[in-house]
């Protein structure tokens, strides 16, 4: 299926009357929409020990909760593409705040765990879905030259909400109870509408985008059926660890509050991560010997060791710092070495293949976890679980790596057959004139998708 997103967009040779100042308003409405979103969607594992305490359900049951947030959001994203090109980036983001803001509010009333998998989960990840992509589709539009900075920017949200939210959660539980905090984080996603409301559609919109998200081309390549399936392990292991992290630490005789606190080392350590590798290039995530280090050996030595560091609360924030700065690495690996294999184009047209593999490890990983500490009373065999995901996704993408251009001392270099690009890393735009003359199809790939995160 291919699926054309008409949204309003710039080329190069057009000129937006509107100032710059104005436009990096939208990126500050976007950053806050990644914070608010990623924010509260990463903070599960702290929801993971209320709703278990509040229903005296076993982690099995409450974890679909969390599950089901995190699939929803991701699924949304691609299932609604065409109800976002059609209403446009401001609508949907605020239309997503609306829906966010409600399915929160509604789980203050919810009597049972499986209600709150049709507010908590279903609701709240729809409207999550609905205003997260097309935060990010807006400043596509917006930006040509700046557009890496101003993604850049955008996107730190999503590590500053990581390190935020669990504060805020914690007191807003001190003082206002669970039910209270929903409440009050129902707030914070009615705030998405404020967001929305600042991003502006394009002037002299003349153009169209034709994105085909769904292309049949890139299930040709074998590699890229390892992208997806090194995607699913990554997303199941991941969210494991975020929903089961602090729930481990008390069960180890770690004090609540300070259980809470282990998610925002993730963010903290993630977020500093990210930035070092972005700022040393490509080289510092492809090199064999980084490569292999970040991708595997820091992931076996993580799980190997995760038994003996939770026994005490700074091995906890050992733990915390090692899988923050690991996930953080992951992101910048899986978005270069994908560039490398297969190519910006065949990664936008693949992108909802891509959100889909990520959508059922979200979805599989907190039940499946949820039967192994039912059964074996320990969280260990399910920190055991979510570290071999996150090695195999890590060691499929390295054996495509090595396999198709051998070992490479730097990314500059290629080996082996090469293909060439449908589009080179500059922004490019192949226009056809439709048959009524009237507007013209612009079929610009490179740029328009980012590869989905999941320590997002």
């Amino acid at each position: 299926m291919i699926e054309q997103v008409q949204a309003s967009c710039v080329t190069p040779t057009m000129d937006d009357p509107v100032g710059d100042g104005s436009r990096w308003v939208i990126v500050l409405g976007s950053f806050f929409v990644q914070f608010i979103v990623c924010g509260i969607t990463y903070s599960l594992g702290i929801f993971q020990i209320v709703f278990q305490d509040v229903f005296s359900e076993d982690h099995f049951d409450t974890s679909w909760a969390g599950s089901i947030l995190l699939y929803v959001t991701a699924l949304t994203s691609v299932v609604l593409r065409c109800f976002m090109s059609k209403f446009g980036s401001r609508v949907c983001v605020m239309l997503g705040g609306l829906i966010a803001a409600g399915g929160l509010a509604l789980s203050v009333f919810v009597t049972d765990v499986y209600q709150l998998y049709l507010t908590y989960g279903l609701m709240t990840g729809v409207g999550f879905g609905l205003a997260c992509t097309p935060s990010i589709m807006i400043i596509e539009q917006h930006f040509h030259k700046q557009r890496f900075r101003a993604i850049s920017l955008a996107v730190g949200g999503v590590g500053m909400g990581i390190i935020a939210f669990p504060f805020i959660i914690k007191h807003l539980l001190e003082y206002y109870a669970w039910r209270g905090t929903l409440l009050i984080l129902a707030g914070f996603a009615f705030n998405l509408c404020v967001c929305g409301a600042l991003m502006f559609p394009v002037h002299k919109a003349k153009e169209v985008r034709l994105l085909p998200l769904l292309s049949c081309l890139p299930l040709r390549n074998p590699i890229f059926h390892g992208l997806c399936i090194s995607n699913f392990f990554w997303s199941f292991g991941s969210t494991i660890v975020y929903m089961y992290l602090p729930a481990y630490a008390i069960h180890e005789n770690t004090d609540l509050e300070k259980s809470f606190l282990l998610v925002s080392c993730i963010g903290i350590a993630s977020f500093t991560s990210r930035s070092i590798f972005a700022f040393m290039g490509r080289k510092s995530a492809l090199d064999d010997v980084t490569a292999v280090l970040c991708s595997v050996t820091l992931g076996v030595v993580l799980t190997g060791v995760s038994p003996m560091l939770f026994e005490k609360y700074a091995g906890q924030i050992a733990f915390t710092l090692i899988f923050g700065f690991y996930s953080g690495y992951w992101t910048t690996f899986l978005s270069q070495i994908s560039r490398e294999l297969v190519g910006p184009e065949y990664i936008a047209m693949g992108n909802g293949y891509l959100s889909f593999m990520i959508a059922v490890g979200s979805l599989l990983g907190g039940p499946c976890a949820g039967i192994l500490i039912r059964e074996k009373k320990e969280f260990q065999y399910a920190f055991y679980m979510a570290g071999a995901s996150l090695i195999w996704s890590n060691v499929i993408l390295l054996l495509f790596k090595f396999k198709r251009c051998g070992p490479l001392p730097s990314t500059e270099g290629s080996c082996g057959p090469s293909k060439t690009p449908l589009l080179d890393d500059s922004y490019q735009s192949i226009k056809v004139t439709s048959a009524k003359g009237d507007h013209v199809l612009v079929f610009s790939l490179q740029g328009v998708q980012q590869i989905p995160e999941t320590t997002v």
